[in-house]
């Protein structure tokens, strides 16, 4: 039986803490006497409620006036008691079971944009009080013939099951709890139900009432109570795998954008203060400046984009082999920027297969719903690393430099990855060279000149995450479409 560092958390009775401790040893697989356990925790604290499955409410042909249909509304609010709204029941239809949203990935759909008042697509994965972990793809439209949602069966299973929790493996169930920190990213985002009013508050969420449940929240408090704690034994027994142990959780909250509250850090200044004869003081201020570091104040706005700025170190750079090392550090501080909400711990010239290969740049893909959650969902591309190789070459990439970041992709790091050269003359044969790859071995590689770096720049600085997307869905289109 393993011996675990991480305080308990109290809330799951340890189930929370010991699996993201196994997830630092790499165990990465989640077990089904977690999930059960988990599940008792959400029936205890009452998280399953009504689900809406299909809503279907059409425009209504006879025309009233507002301060009319506004009386009309009280009268019959005030006469139906506790009863449920006759058009509730008329236009939503719920799931026969009580659930909640463990992962929400819907987004604003722009295709067919102007053609509709609102449009959204993307998939939801619930829980529900049955023990059934639902994907489900999601569509919505508010057009002239009313509002229409529909949440459609993927993939599911139930964890009361005799199942084989290996089988969801590339499965769109690997979403819900592929891996322990897949699970545990998708916990502390769950949010507070509420009582709807609307229709289409089954689809979105008023600002009043967006906000997380009270269960994530105590899940964010307490992983990083657990966190306090381990820093406090280091500080009066220093232990190597501890500190280990350390970096991964710190490294992870920071990946989940999760501050340390104002009480966290008092708390080590306190501790401090009450054992500072007994403490090693060079490792406490080394961890405290880790945890400072990851304390920045919630809601600061991230600084702006200087698209031109970066468009004339860009062109700035000669071409040739001889300059490769500033395109490839230019084009890093680029992407970083271009998809910091979506792309995690970019990292330079990381070795891969014991050191025997490298690729220039690696990102971690962390998001929920922009381009890299599209093709993770939608096209079912494995794509837990991006992978990206930068070619200061004045002329084309050829077969080689292709062959060279396929020769990157894997099961574990994924199939997915840009090539980013200075600029490309013979597009079609390029295009030919990738759409091989992609018929032969389900490998995806897109092509980014520097024209597109520089168009993409253009729309981060105007803040427009949706054209960013739409730019790499045409060129995704173009990859596997043949056109």
């Amino acid at each position: 039986m393993n011996h675990y560092y991480l305080k308990s958390d109290a809330l799951t009775g340890g189930v929370i803490t010991r699996i993201l401790e196994d997830s630092w040893r790499q165990k990465s697989t989640v077990s089904k006497q977690d999930l059960k356990a988990l599940h008792q925790v959400f029936s205890d604290n009452d998280m399953f409620n009504e689900v809406a499955e299909n809503i279907y409410v059409p425009v209504s042909a006879e025309k009233e006036e507002l301060e009319e249909k506004l009386v009309k509304g009280i009268i019959a609010h005030l006469e139906r008691g506790k009863k449920e709204p006759e058009n509730k029941l008329n236009h939503v239809k719920l799931f026969p079971k009580n659930g909640f949203i463990l992962k929400d990935g819907i987004y604003g759909s722009a295709f067919g944009r102007f053609n509709y008042i609102y449009r959204s697509k993307g998939i939801r994965i619930y829980w529900f009080e049955s023990g059934d972990i639902e994907y489900r793809a999601v569509y919505a439209t508010i057009n002239e013939y009313g509002f229409q949602y529909a949440a459609e069966e993927v993939d599911g299973c139930n964890i009361f099951d005799d199942l084989d929790l290996s089988d969801i493996s590339c499965s769109p169930l690997e979403e819900a709890f592929g891996t322990g920190e897949i699970l545990i990213s998708n916990l502390v985002k769950i949010k507070e139900d509420f009582i709807r009013d609307y229709p289409i508050e089954y689809l979105l969420y008023p600002p009043d009432v967006d906000k997380l449940s009270s269960f994530s929240i105590q899940v964010r408090e307490q992983i990083w109570d657990a966190i306090i704690e381990l820093i406090k034994e280091l500080a009066l027994d220093y232990n190597n795998d501890k500190e280990g142990l350390l970096c991964y959780l710190i490294e992870f909250m920071e990946s989940q954008e999760i501050q340390p509250s104002a009480y966290h850090v008092i708390e080590l200044f306190d501790f401090y203060r009450e054992n500072q004869s007994k403490i090693n003081e060079k490792e406490f201020f080394k961890m405290m400046s880790i945890v400072r570091q990851s304390s920045t104040p919630e809601g600061l706005p991230l600084p702006p984009v200087n698209a031109e700025e970066l468009i004339k170190e860009l062109e700035a750079i000669p071409e040739g082999t001889e300059n490769a090392n500033a395109y490839h550090d230019l084009i890093f501080r680029c992407l970083s920027i271009i998809f910091d909400r979506s792309l995690k711990r970019g990292k330079k010239e990381v070795p891969m297969n014991e050191g025997r290969k490298r690729v220039d740049i690696v990102f971690d893909n962390r998001d929920t719903t922009g381009f890299f959650a599209h093709i993770r969902y939608q096209n079912n591309i494995p794509c837990p690393k991006i992978l990206i190789e930068c070619k200061n070459y004045s002329s084309d990439p050829k077969n080689p430099e292709v062959d060279q970041l396929l020769g990157r992709f894997g099961d574990l790091t994924g199939r997915f990855g840009f090539l980013v050269c200075r600029k490309i003359e013979d597009d079609k044969l390029l295009l030919k060279r990738c759409r091989d790859a992609v018929y032969h071995r389900r490998d995806f590689v897109i092509c980014l000149e520097d024209k597109d770096i520089k168009a993409l720049l253009k729309l981060k600085e105007t803040s427009d995450e949706e054209g960013i997307m739409e730019y790499l869905l045409y060129k995704m289109d173009r990859l596997i479409l043949n056109s």
